[in-house]
């Protein structure tokens, strides 16, 4: 088997932007570039897109937590804003994020918060291995809480949970700084790490949908041999952005054609805007200038998130002390602590967040209060007129009743929801003509996709050049579908539950093809 090595910062990414992907072949030029230019170096404008999530979700009494409209699901929709650098960009942001991040890991192994931090890191499983095989996830992120929920030493307790408002949004850019500098031990950024700096926090961006529109008669896409190689690039028309990844596009244009003729694309993130999108002017008339935030999407943002909230784990922490739980994945903390302490806690969290200039989501925090009774633990989650003894504790995807843990039902709905609208759109296609021959459902490809057929995660294989007839193991694997992530749950909660909630799957795909 093949050692997971620390993941290295060349990364290519094939999406288009502005200027061209980058090559294996370019890494030696890039480094030396990034090593002697980056304090100088232009950023090109984030391309930016809003990804909007669709969510199904049951309305609950604010007062009661009772179940409201007859337990429809109503939906509703998520934006998430994302920004994608250039390729050259994102390879400087990759390289400074890993010199970052070694810094802010050696940092970490003698915190008393060490343990808390979980996003955006790579802790092993066996952490006896420099280089284990396995990190953790969010499944033993979260089986960690409940086991230590399960064997918590007192009768009474409470578990509350946080969400932080805007996130990446909201991040103070002077705190942001002083972090840095304090990782660093400087009194003052190197003018390589500021000019970084001052890329995050005065960024320019262009709309999608405004440089697709513009360019969108001579997109640059890339023609593939049969091993995959690259055989020629030419500009050609694509209809719709939702085609560009099918066409093969590469680039929108390159960076001279955008900064000769589009440069009246580019919109800024120096100042702050008002809901109608005009600039706000202090009381001399002047643009406010935007003092936070950073754009989500870039290789170092997560990084920095962590950097950021460092006075926030480490207090929050050192108040918890060893009596109790504190873990923070990402915007989402939860917290565990006995009941006489649990009111004085939560003050102490909103506090240390509105130090950090953040926010706390107050309709998302949520407090459960827990009894153990003859070795079975009574969950129930406390609202203004009392406890709702129904509710469950959810984190991290999974649902915790107090005896057992389930993955949300969320989960489920959505992937039965994608189940039915690809079957839908599989027999749509299949009932085309072409060359006046109808044309067969693709079973195989909805079995992969929809059911355990294709759950197992395999490694992908490449025919040895040296000897044909050999087939050498690569980096890269077939990941398999949602129930894979559904089977290795149920591996690591071993209780069996997990895997039974989606035991109807076979037979709800064989109706959907056959309806």
């Amino acid at each position: 088997m093949i050692d997971k090595k620390k993941k290295d910062w060349f990364k290519l990414k094939k999406y288009p932007h502005i200027g061209f992907p980058l090559t294996i072949s370019d890494r030696t030029w890039v480094l030396k570039y990034i090593q002697t230019k980056t304090s100088t170096h232009s950023f090109l404008p984030f391309i930016h897109r809003t990804s909007k999530v669709r969510r199904f979700r049951k309305l609950y009494c604010d007062n009661t937590g009772t179940v409201l409209n007859g337990g429809l699901r109503v939906a509703s929709v998520k934006p998430r804003e994302l920004y994608y650098a250039s390729h050259l960009d994102a390879a400087i942001y990759s390289y400074y994020t890993q010199k970052l991040d070694d810094k802010y890991e050696r940092f970490l192994s003698t915190a008393s918060f060490r343990d808390a931090v979980l996003a955006y890191r790579q802790i092993p499983i066996d952490p006896a291995r420099k280089y284990s095989k396995s990190n953790k996830c969010t499944i033993d992120f979260a089986k960690e809480v409940f086991d230590y929920i399960t064997r918590y030493d007192q009768n009474q307790f409470v578990v509350m949970t946080f969400d932080v408002s805007s996130f990446f949004d909201n991040l103070n850019h002077r705190l942001l700084l002083e972090e840095w500098c304090k990782l660093l031990k400087v009194d003052r950024l190197d003018s390589d790490h500021f000019n970084i700096y001052k890329s995050l926090t005065r960024f320019n961006y262009v709309e999608l949908i405004d440089l697709f529109t513009r360019y969108q008669d001579q997109i640059i896409t890339e023609r593939k041999d049969n091993d995959g190689k690259p055989i020629v690039r030419r500009p050609k028309r694509v209809s719709a952005i939702k085609y560009l990844r099918n066409q093969n596009a590469v680039s929108f244009c390159s960076s001279n054609e955008f900064l000769k003729n589009s440069k009246d694309l580019i919109k800024s993130k120096r100042y702050q805007v008002n809901d109608d999108g005009e600039f706000k002017l202090n009381e001399k008339g002047e643009k406010v200038a935007r003092d936070f935030g950073i754009p989500q999407g870039t290789p170092i943002s997560a990084l920095l998130s962590n950097i950021y909230m460092v006075p926030f784990d480490e207090r929050i922490s050192n108040i918890i002390g060893a009596d109790g739980l504190y873990r923070r994945y990402c915007d989402d903390i939860i917290v565990v602590c006995s009941k006489e302490r649990y009111v004085n806690i939560r003050t102490c969290i909103y506090d240390a967040i509105s130090e950090r200039k953040l926010e706390i989501q107050q309709k998302k925090t949520q407090t459960f209060h827990l009894q153990k009774k003859e070795g079975i633990i009574i969950l129930g989650q406390e609202f203004p007129v009392g406890i709702n003894y129904n509710k469950k504790l959810t984190y991290l995807g999974f649902e915790f009743d107090g005896q057992s843990v389930l993955l949300k039902s969320a989960s489920f709905s959505n992937y039965y929801r994608k189940m039915k609208r690809g079957t839908r759109r599989g027999k749509y296609y299949a009932s085309k003509m072409y060359h006046g021959v109808p044309q067969e459902l693709f079973k195989n490809r909805l079995y992969k996709r929809y059911s355990h057929w294709g759950a197992k995660r395999k490694r992908l294989y490449i025919r040895d050049k040296d000897n044909p007839e050999k087939f050498i193991p690569t980096d890269r694997y077939n990941w398999g579908n949602f129930l894979s992530y559904v089977y290795k749950a149920d591996n690591v909660f071993k209780e069996g539950k997990i895997r039974a909630q989606v035991k109807r799957h076979w037979k709800v795909l064989n109706k959907l093809i056959k309806a």
